[in-house]
Formats: C-alpha cells, sequence, structure tokens
C-alpha cells in the first residue's frame, strides 16, 4: 500500500498588505536647503520627483511649451541654440505678478501632468515614500493634494547670505529673490514638519533624518498596522544570503507595530518556534523555504507561508528601501 500526502492546509484569504504610497511635498523657500535633503531623502530610500527638472523637460528646445514662452515673452528670452535663457526670462517675470502668473498658466499644467504620470508610476511599482521636490508648492499648488508636506527653513538673514556668497548674487539681487517668494512664516503653520537649517550640514541631516524616520513610520502604520500578526521570519541560518531582507522587513513591520519574530535553523527549530508563538503569517528566504512548509504543517495549523524574492508577476511588491534593502517579492506557496 502506497504512502498516502497528507491533505494540503488551506491558505487563508488575507493576502500580505500592499502598502499605499506615502504621497509626500517638499518645499522650502529659496536658499533654505531643500536641495541637500531631497538628496539625503532620496540617499535613504525615497522616490523623488523634481519640479525643477520636470520643469526644464517641458521647456526643452523643440516643445509647444518653450514656443509659448517665446511668443508671450519675446523671442530674446531664447538663447543659442533655442535653449532658454532662463536669466533673461527671470528678469522678465520677477517683481511683475501678471508676468508670474502667465508663465505659471503655460508650464505648470504640463509639469502636473508629467508629476501625475511619475506617481502613478511610482504607485505601480509598490514604492512606499514618494518626495515630491516643489519649491513653489503653496504659491502655485494645492498643498491638500498631498498626504504630508515637509518645509525646510532658514531664517532670512541665512538664506540672503546664502544667496550672495553661493550664487554670487548682488544685495539687491538677492533681495529680490527673497521677496519673490511667499514668507516661510505663513508657510510652516500649514506644513506637517519643519526642517530648520540655520546651523551645520551634520545638523541638518539630523533633523532631515528624524523627519523621514517619521515619514516611513506613518506610511508603514498605515500599511501594516492592522495585520493580525505576529510573523515569523525563517532563514536559513545566519549566513542566508538573504538575511539582511528579512532584517529590513522586521523593521518595517516592526515599525508599524506588528509583532515580528526571526528563527533560523532546520524544521524542529521552526515548527518549535511556531507552536511557542502561533504567527499568521511565515515569510521564508529561499534557502529556508523547504524547512519552513515542513514545520508549518507538522504544526497543522491553517498558516500562510510566502517565498521572499525578487519582485516578479504574481507577487505582492513590497518596498523596503527606507530601511536599507531592495524592492522584493513576497510569493504565496502551497503547503502540499
Amino acid at each position: 500500500m502506497r504512502n498516502r500526502q497528507p491533505p494540503p492546509i488551506p491558505i487563508p484569504h488575507s493576502p500580505f498588505p500592499i502598502p499605499r504610497l506615502l504621497n509626500i511635498a517638499l518645499t522650502g523657500n529659496i536658499a533654505a536647503g531643500k536641495t541637500t535633503v531631497v538628496e539625503l531623502l532620496r540617499s535613504w530610500g525615497a522616490t523623488v520627483i523634481d519640479a525643477d527638472a520636470l520643469t526644464r523637460e517641458a521647456q526643452a528646445p523643440g516643445t509647444e511649451i518653450l514656443a509659448a514662452i517665446a511668443g508671450r515673452f519675446g523671442a530674446d528670452v531664447l538663447g543659442p541654440g533655442g535653449v532658454l535663457d532662463r536669466a533673461a526670462l527671470r528678469a522678465k517675470v520677477m517683481g511683475d505678478e501678471a508676468a508670474l502668473a502667465a508663465l505659471n498658466a503655460i508650464v505648470h499644467p504640463v509639469v502636473g501632468r508629467r508629476r501625475d504620470e511619475l506617481q502613478r508610476e511610482a504607485a505601480s511599482r509598490g514604492d512606499l515614500l514618494l518626495v515630491n521636490d516643489i519649491p513653489l508648492l503653496f504659491e502655485a499648488l494645492d498643498p491638500a493634494r498631498f498626504d504630508v508636506i515637509v518645509l525646510v527653513d532658514a531664517p532670512p538673514a541665512t538664506r540672503r547670505v546664502r544667496l550672495r556668497t553661493l550664487r554670487q548674487l548682488s544685495s539687491d539681487d538677492a533681495d529680490r529673490m527673497l521677496a519673490a517668494q511667499m514668507p516661510s512664516e505663513r508657510k510652516r503653520a500649514r506644513s506637517d514638519f519643519v526642517i530648520d537649517n540655520a546651523g551645520s550640514l551634520a545638523e541638518l541631516e539630523t533633523r532631515a533624518r528624524a523627519v523621514f524616520d517619521a515619514l516611513r513610520t506613518r506610511a508603514a502604520r498605515a500599511a501594516w498596522s492592522a495585520m493580525p500578526g505576529p510573523v515569523a521570519l525563517v532563514a536559513d541560518g545566519p549566513k542566508d544570503p538573504d538575511g539582511p531582507v528579512l532584517a529590513a522587513l522586521e523593521g518595517a513591520l516592526g515599525g508599524a507595530g506588528v509583532g515580528v519574530y526571526r528563527v533560523a535553523g532546520k524544521t524542529p527549530t521552526i515548527q518549535k518556534a511556531i507552536r511557542s508563538a502561533p504567527p499568521a503569517m511565515v515569510v521564508a528566504t529561499a534557502t529556508a523555504l523547504p524547512a519552513a512548509i515542513a514545520a508549518v504543517r507538522k504544526t497543522g495549523g491553517a498558516v500562510r507561508v510566502q517565498q521572499l524574492g525578487l519582485p516578479a508577476p504574481g507577487a505582492t511588491t513590497l518596498d523596503l528601501r527606507p530601511w536599507g534593502s531592495v524592492h522584493v517579492g513576497l510569493v504565496d506557496k502551497p503547503l502540499a
């Protein structure tokens, strides 16, 4: 008589939640240090959409936008090769509210459509934190379109010095550029986070890191705080090549307040851990997967087992870059 395999344990119908992208607007008046903060956030795992880059793209030679700008403000705003002379255009709109409004009416709709397209692409990739670098957020857009507003700020006197020394502007030109934007005092009250930048680069990095940690925690809680938990993270051992990815997942779920524990070793060790603290889900690396499935079968519980790997069709994609890793894929594995 042949040995018959036991029937497969049913997989619960509660997929690993797919996080909703946290749509962040980052702004700051000229010379406040916003560009430095943007690069820090990018290096820590955020996706960045640069409004200035989108504007340059929209104003490239041969585009309808550039033709409209030249038609409204004159051919003298074009330099050699039909490239936009930004200094010449700036001179025509600075201090002229009607001219600036006309320029914004030409450029902003195109930039906005491109931003929306990039936001959809980020969401489809499973990105967790999207930072929109928008210098004129309060002046030109509706801040309510974004989940979180982050303002980088510095005292006007400090920004004036930076404009004169770093950009080699005259005092009059610096004052005109400062006066062209809404005072930051009015923006602070409408922002969720304010990063003050009146000190050293090290101090700025410390303050930016604190805001970044708060943002990733907010995103993680919005996505995963309702998970039944705990989640067992299973590796083959300390030398498992995917161990660092599990550590990042542990950090993400821990930030969301989800109970997480890690276990390594063979089937008996995993089985003992599962019985001791029954998980709602087991996430296993590729090398640990056979032992994890065997352990779940032996416990007899209806526990979901997912394999950790790269994003692929049919997998749930999670963005672990804010915890120092990469995009990963979780795939349901049958227990038969």
